[in-house]
C-alpha cells in the first residue's frame, strides 16, 4: 500500500466513530447531519478518487473498497452519499474544459456534487451554452450539494447524443420526496431544472482532460462502491449480532446465544462467507486496474466485476438477514443499530449497478471468451 493510501485510510478510521455517533440523527433528518458532512469535508474524504490535479488523492480502487468498507460499516448512509458525492465531482474535476474547471474548482476546499446516472433531461444548443430542463430521481447528497451534473440527451445534426452539464445548486430545484426503508440518511431527493441556461464552459468534454482512467470513467467502477457498501453494511451487522450473543438470551433459554453450538456453526459459516465475498472484491477490483495498465481492454474484467458487485451485494443481504434472525425480536426497535443496517442492505441491494443483468453480461463476456475474465 502506497503512503497516499494508508493516508487516506488512516483519515477514513478518524472519522468512522462521528458517522457512528450522528447515523441516528442523519436518519431522523432524512440527510446527513452537518457534524457528519464537516467531519467527511474536514478530512478531505470528497477527494478519495478526485485528480490530483484538482486537489484530491486519487487512490486506487482496492484502496476504495477497504475505504468503503470501513465508512459503509460506521453508518451506510453517509458512506452512501460520500460515495457518490465523489464519483459526481471526480466526473467534473476529469472531464470540465479549463474554463469551467476553474469556476467550479475554486477555494480550500474540494465542492461537493450530486447526480443521476439517467439521461433524463433534455439540452438544447443555443448561443454561448445549453438551455437544459429535466427532472432526475435519486439525487444522493443533494441538500448538502452545491453543484449537480445534468445528464441530458441533446439532438446534434439529426443525432441523439448524450450530454453533461454542471449546474450550480440555486438554480436547482429540490423535492422533499425522500421517504424510504433503508438510507434514509442520504437525502437522496428528486430534483429538477427548467429552462436553465448552462454555458459551454460548463458541458464535460468527452475527450479526458485530466486525472487518471477511472476519474473520467466512473461507470466501469461505481459497481466497486457499490459491493464495497455492502460489505461493510454486512460486517457491523456481524459485529453487531457478535456482541449482542455474548449476553442475549432467547425467551426460556437459560444459556447465552453465544453458548450455542448452533449459533457458534453457523456464525462461523457468515464468517468464513463474508471473507469470501471482500476478497473477491478485491481481487476483481485489482483485475479491472491490471486490465487498464495492461492493454486498456476492460470489458471482460469489467464485467466480471460487476458480477462479483451483484453477487456481493445480494449475499451481504442473506448475512444481514441472518444476523437479524439471530438478534431476535428486540432488533426491530427502531434504536437498535442491527435493523437499521438491515433496511440499509435491502435499499442497497436495489440498485441497477448491482442488478441481476449483471450476471447475463457476465456469462456473454464468458462464453464469448472461453474463460473467466482474470488477468492476475
Amino acid at each position: 500500500m502506497g503512503r497516499q493510501a494508508s493516508h487516506v485510510l488512516d483519515r477514513v478510521a478518524e472519522i468512522a466513530p462521528i458517522l457512528d455517533r450522528t447515523a441516528a440523527e442523519s436518519e431522523r433528518l432524512r440527510t446527513l447531519c452537518r457534524e457528519a458532512t464537516e467531519a467527511m469535508h474536514a478530512a478531505g474524504l470528497f477527494g478519495m478518487w478526485v485528480p490530483r490535479e484538482a486537489g484530491g488523492f486519487d487512490i486506487d480502487l482496492v484502496t476504495q473498497v477497504d475505504a468503503i468498507v470501513q465508512l459503509a460499516r460506521a453508518d451506510m448512509s453517509a458512506c452512501w452519499t460520500l460515495m457518490i458525492g465523489n464519483t459526481v465531482i471526480a466526473s467534473m474535476a476529469a472531464s470540465l474544459p479549463d474554463e469551467g474547471f476553474a469556476e467550479v474548482f475554486v477555494g480550500e476546499r474540494l465542492p461537493v456534487a450530486a447526480g443521476s446516472l439517467k439521461p433524463s433531461g433534455r439540452a438544447e444548443r443555443v448561443a454561448g451554452g445549453y438551455r437544459a430542463t429535466g427532472r432526475w430521481g435519486f439525487g444522493s447528497g443533494i441538500l448538502h450539494a452545491e453543484w449537480i451534473v445534468a445528464n441530458c440527451l441533446n439532438e446534434d445534426q439529426g443525432e441523439t447524443r448524450g450530454i453533461s452539464l454542471a449546474v450550480p445548486i440555486a438554480e436547482v430545484e429540490v423535492l422533499d420526496d425522500w421517504h424510504v426503508a433503508g438510507l434514509r440518511g442520504t437525502g437522496s431527493c428528486t430534483y429538477a431544472v427548467t429552462d436553465v441556461f448552462v454555458p459551454g464552459r460548463r458541458a464535460l468534454c468527452r475527450a479526458q482532460q485530466r486525472g487518471s482512467f477511472f476519474n473520467a470513467n466512473a461507470g466501469l467502477r461505481i459497481p466497486v462502491e457499490h459491493a464495497a457498501v455492502s460489505l461493510g453494511g454486512a460486517r457491523r451487522a456481524l459485529d453487531e449480532t457478535i456482541r449482542s450473543s455474548a449476553t442475549k438470551r432467547r425467551l426460556w433459554d437459560s444459556a447465552t446465544v453465544a453458548a450455542s453450538q448452533a449459533f457458534r456453526v453457523e456464525l462461523g459459516r457468515l464468517e468464513a462467507h463474508w471473507t469470501t465475498l471482500l476478497a473477491g472484491v478485491r481481487a476483481s477490483a485489482a483485475d479491472l486496474e491490471h486490465a487498464v495498465e495492461r492493454d486498456g481492454d476492460v470489458r471482460d474484467a469489467a464485467a466480471n466485476l460487476k458480477a462479483v458487485a451483484a453477487l456481493t451485494a445480494e449475499q451481504c443481504l442473506a448475512i444481514g438477514g441472518r444476523a437479524l434472525r439471530y438478534a431476535g425480536a428486540a432488533a426491530i426497535q427502531d434504536d437498535v443499530v442491527l435493523q437499521r443496517v438491515h433496511r440499509d442492505l435491502v435499499a442497497a441491494a436495489q440498485h441497477v449497478m448491482v442488478a441481476d443483468s449483471a450476471y447475463e453480461a457476465y456469462g456473454d463476456s464468458v462464453l464469448e471468451t472461453g474463460r473467466p475474465a482474470r488477468t492476475t
